[in-house]
C-alpha cells in the first residue's frame, strides 16, 4: 500500500519532467464504464477512436501508441490539450486497482469502528468504541455505474458501493429509501499506479494490500446502537447515569441526582453481597484515683465482618428516614444490630440536628463516607469501599458502645472505691498492729526474731517448706522490730547467706548455723577467708567469742589469738581495713545482751570522716570499704503482714525504713539510735 503522494508542479525542469513521465495507462470504457488498459486496445481503437474517457473528468481521451509493437514513448491515454490531469491520474489508479480486485475475485474489507458519546449526570462525557473485525469476502460481480462509483456484488448477495472519488471521513450515499448505502473508499492517492500494467498492479497489491476506508457499513445502525449502549454502561460504571430500575424526579439538581444514584448502588451492593465490614472501635475512659493519680481504662471492639439481611432503602425509623436500613449478624450467627441504620455521605456531612435525631432513635447507625474516596469512583471501587474498606466508615451512634463505655466507667469507679476501702482497712490494720507491737515487750520481739533467723538458717539447706515458713517468720519479726525502732533488722548483712547473724549465732551456740561445716572451727575458718568490705565486721565476731567463749583446744586457741592480734594491731595502726560500721551495734546489743558492753566500746569503730582520703588519679574522695547496705531480697516476696504503713525503703545512707510522722516519732523516742543510724558512713565514692 503506497502512502499518500502529492504531486507538486513547479517551474523547475525536474518537476516538469516528473509530471511528463507520469502517464495514464488506464481509462474508462465509454460504453461499458469498465476500466480499460491501454495495451488491451487493438489497431482499430487507436488515437481518438479508442472509445475511452477519463474516469475522473469524463473528457474523451486519445490512445497514444496503442497496439504498436515499437514506440519511442510508452503507450498511454492523453487528455485534450490544456486539460489538468493531476486528480485524473489518482482516479485512474483507483479504477485500475478496482479492476485488479475484480480479477482476483476477493476483497479484504477493513475493520469498521464506530463511537458514541453520552453526557453523564456530572456533565462529563463518556465515550465508547465498538468495531467489526476485518473480513475477506468473495466478489461475484462489479457494476461500474458511472465514472465515480462502482457497485460490488458479493457471493452472499450483499452489495457494496465503491466510491472512487471519496475522501476519508466521507459519508455514504443514500439509497432510494433514505438509508445510507454501504460505501467503501479506496484510499489510493499514488498517481504512479495509473501507469502500471495489470501484472504490475497484481504484484503491487500482493506486496502492499490496497487500503480501503469505510464511509458507511451495512451494520452501522447496530454498531451505533451498541456504541451508545457501551458509552451509557461506562457512564453507569462510574455512577454518572441513572441505572435501570431507578426513576428520578424531573428537574432534580445534578448533584442530588448523582447522590441518589450512589445511594441506590450502595443498597444494591449490600443486597447482593449480604455482608459489611465494620471498623475497630476503641473506648478510653479516665477517672481520678487515690493519691491524685488518674486511672485509665480501655475497651476495644476489633474490626468485624457482619452478615446482612433485609436490606431496604429510605424506610422511616421513628423521626428519621435513613438512607439504608438492614439487620446485621455476627460470624457466630447471633444478631448484632436489629435494625442497623446506614447513612451514605456523598457531599454534605451529617449536621448536628440530624445527628441528634439519629441518637434519639437509639438504633445503631453507621456512616459510609464516600467523599473520602477522592473523587469519581467506578463500580469495582465502590464495592470495595462499601463492603471491605473501614477507613470510610464511622459510627454515628452505637448503643453497644455506649453501654460498654458506661460499664467500663462503672468498673473503674468500683476499682477506685475498692482501693480506697482497702487502703482504709489497711491503715486500720497497720494502726492496730502498731498498737499491738508497741504493747509487746521488746525482749519478746527480739527473741522471736532471733529464733526465726536461727530456724531459717538451719532450714536453708533442708526442707524447702520449713525454709519458706521460717522466712515468713523472719519477715514478720523484722517488721515488728522496725516498728520498735530497729529498721536494720531486715538488712542483707544481718539475715542474708553468710551474714553477721549466722556467724554470731554459730559462735553463741557453738555449732554451725547456716553453714555446711561439721563444727565451729569450720565456720571460724570460713570467716577468716573473708576478703574485701566484709573484713570490717571481724571485730563483731571477736566480741561474740569473748561473750560466748568457744571450747578450743590449745592449738585452736593459739590460732584464734593470733588472728585477733593481727586485727587489733591493724586497728592500733589506724588502718581502716578492720574498722566496722557501728550501724548494727544497737540491734546486736538488743539481741545479744552479753555483747552489749563490748559493742559499746569505741575501739575499732568508724566515725564520720575517718579514713577518707583524696585519690589523685581518679580525682575523687575514697572512703573506707564497708559492706554495702541493702534490704534482704527474700523479705520482699514473703506473704506476711503488709508493710505499706511503714514504707520500708532501700538502705542508702540517710534513708530509713520509716517515713513521715512514724520516722519523726522514732527519732524523738530513740535519739541515740537516730544519731548513729543517720551518721553512718556512706559506701558511695
Amino acid at each position: 500500500m503506497s502512502g499518500p503522494a502529492n504531486l507538486v508542479v513547479t517551474d523547475a525542469p525536474d518537476a516538469r519532467q516528473a509530471l511528463a513521465d507520469l502517464v495514464m495507462a488506464w481509462a474508462r470504457d465509454s460504453s461499458t464504464g469498465e476500466p480499460r488498459y491501454i495495451l488491451e486496445l487493438d489497431a482499430d481503437h487507436r488515437g481518438s477512436k479508442c472509445g475511452c474517457e477519463c474516469p475522473s473528468c469524463g473528457k474523451p481521451l486519445v490512445a497514444v501508441n496503442a497496439a504498436k509493437a515499437e514506440f519511442v514513448r510508452r503507450p498511454h491515454f492523453r487528455h485534450p490539450d490544456g486539460a489538468h490531469r493531476d486528480e485524473c491520474l489518482v482516479l485512474a489508479a483507483r479504477a485500475a486497482a478496482l479492476r485488479q480486485l475484480h480479477e482476483e475475485g476477493w476483497l479484504d474489507l477493513p475493520r469498521r469502528r464506530m463511537s458514541a458519546r453520552v453526557a453523564g449526570l456530572s456533565g462529563e462525557f463518556h465515550e465508547a468504541w465498538v468495531e467489526l473485525p476485518p473480513v475477506r469476502i468473495h466478489i461475484s460481480q462489479i457494476d461500474y455505474r458511472d465514472r465515480a462509483t462502482a457497485v460490488v456484488t458479493l457471493d452472499d448477495g450483499r452489495q457494496l458501493r465503491v466510491d472512487l472519488t471519496g475522501t476519508p471521513g466521507m459519508q455514504g450515499h443514500e439509497s432510494p429509501d433514505g438509508v445510507l448505502a454501504p460505501t467503501i473508499y479506496l484510499a489510493i492517492s499514488d498517481p504512479e499506479l495509473a501507469a502500471l500494467t495489470p501484472d504490475e498492479l497484481r504484484r503491487r497489491a500482493r506486496l502492499q494490500p490496497i487500503e480501503m476506508c469505510w464511509a458507511s457499513h451495512w451494520d452501522d445502525p447496530e454498531l451505533q446502537r451498541r456504541a451508545e449502549v457501551a458509552a451509557r454502561d461506562r457512564a453507569r460504571f462510574y455512577f454518572d447515569d441513572v441505572p435501570n430500575g431507578l426513576v428520578l424526579p424531573e428537574g432534580l439538581d445534578p448533584i442530588l441526582r448523582r447522590e441518589t444514584v450512589l445511594h441506590y448502588e450502595v443498597k444494591r451492593i449490600l443486597e447482593e453481597t449480604e455482608r459489611l465490614t465494620i471498623p475497630e472501635v476503641t473506648i478510653d475512659v479516665e477517672v481520678p484515683g487515690i493519691d491524685g493519680q488518674t486511672i485509665h481504662g480501655r475497651w476495644v471492639e476489633e474490626e468485624e465482618q457482619l452478615r446482612l439481611a433485609s436490606v431496604r432503602s429510605e424506610m422511616r425509623n421513628g423521626g428519621l428516614v435513613p438512607d439504608i436500613t438492614c439487620e446485621s449478624f455476627g460470624a457466630d450467627g447471633h444478631a448484632r444490630h436489629l435494625p442497623l441504620l446506614i447513612e451514605v455521605r456523598v457531599t454534605n456531612q451529617i449536621d448536628e440536628e440530624r445527628l441528634d435525631r439519629i441518637q434519639a432513635t437509639g438504633e445503631a447507625t453507621l456512616e459510609i463516607d464516600l467523599s473520602l474516596a477522592g473523587g469519581r469512583v467506578n463500580r469495582d471501587e465502590l464495592k470495595r469501599l462499601v463492603v471491605d474498606e473501614v477507613a470510610t466508615k464511622r459510627w454515628l451512634f452505637n448503643p453497644d458502645l455506649e453501654w460498654q463505655r458506661s460499664a467500663l466507667l462503672a468498673r473503674l469507679v468500683k476499682q477506685v472505691e475498692d482501693e480506697r476501702a482497702a487502703l482504709d482497712a489497711h491503715a486500720k490494720w497497720v494502726s492496730d498492729r502498731r498498737a499491738q507491737v508497741l504493747s509487746t515487750p521488746l525482749s519478746d520481739i527480739a527473741s522471736e526474731y532471733l529464733d526465726a533467723v536461727t530456724c531459717m538458717f538451719d532450714a536453708a539447706r533442708g526442707d524447702r517448706e520449713a525454709a519458706r515458713s521460717a522466712r515468713e517468720l523472719v519477715a514478720d519479726a523484722a517488721d515488728k522490730l522496725a516498728i520498735r525502732g530497729y529498721p536494720e533488722a531486715g538488712d542483707e548483712n544481718l539475715v542474708g547467706t553468710g551474714s553477721i547473724l549466722s556467724r554470731v549465732m554459730s559462735i553463741k551456740l557453738g555449732r554451725p548455723v547456716g553453714y555446711r561445716s561439721d563444727n565451729l572451727m569450720g565456720v571460724l575458718n570460713a570467716i577468716r577467708q573473708t576478703t574485701g568490705p566484709q573484713l570490717s565486721a571481724l571485730s563483731i565476731y571477736f566480741i561474740a567469742a569473748r561473750a560466748y567463749p568457744p571450747q578450743f583446744n590449745t592449738e585452736q586457741q593459739e590460732w584464734f589469738d593470733g588472728w585477733v592480734s593481727e586485727v587489733r594491731n591493724s586497728i592500733l595502726a589506724d588502718e581502716t581495713t578492720y574498722m566496722r560500721d557501728p550501724a548494727f551495734d544497737r540491734l546486736l546489743s538488743l539481741l545479744f545482751p552479753e555483747m552489749a558492753a563490748g559493742l559499746a566500746k569505741p575501739f575499732g569503730k568508724l566515725t564520720p570522716g575517718m579514713g577518707v582520703r583524696w585519690d589523685k588519679e581518679r580525682e575523687v574522695f575514697v572512703r573506707p570499704a564497708i559492706p554495702e547496705r541493702g534490704r534482704a531480697r527474700f523479705l520482699e516476696s514473703q506473704p506476711r503482714s503488709d508493710r505499706a504503713g511503714e514504707r520500708l525503703l532501700d538502705t542508702k545512707p540517710g534513708d530509713s525504713f520509716l517515713r513521715g510522722r512514724d520516722l519523726e516519732a522514732w527519732k524523738r523516742a530513740n535519739p541515740e539510735a537516730a544519731r548513729v543510724w543517720f551518721s553512718r558512713p556512706s559506701t558511695d565514692e
